[in-house]
């Protein structure tokens, strides 16, 4: 099991990569759900459910379901970043 602490360090990590890969400030970079699972470590049914929950905005286009990079960070800390594996 991992606590806050160590859930958030893994994140920061992966928020990084994803800053250098990019090369643009958080709130420009665009993930689809495939990129936010990958970035989160969740399932689909779990993807779908913070959607429900609207722990981040979400934008559909086309049946497609987009975020912005910046909004998951924030949505994150604004709901405690609480995480139990």
């Amino acid at each position: 099991m991992k606590s806050s602490d160590e859930f958030w360090e893994e994140f920061q990590k992966r928020v990084k990569e994803y800053l250098d890969r990019h090369y643009r400030p958080a709130n420009e970079i665009l993930l689809d759900d495939t990129d936010l699972r990958e970035l989160l470590k969740i399932s689909r049914r779990t993807s779908l459910e913070y959607r429900k929950r609207k722990i981040y905005p979400s934008y559909k286009i086309d049946g497609k379901i987009f975020y912005f990079l910046g909004e998951i960070i924030n949505g994150i800390k604004k709901n405690g970043g609480n995480y139990d594996s």
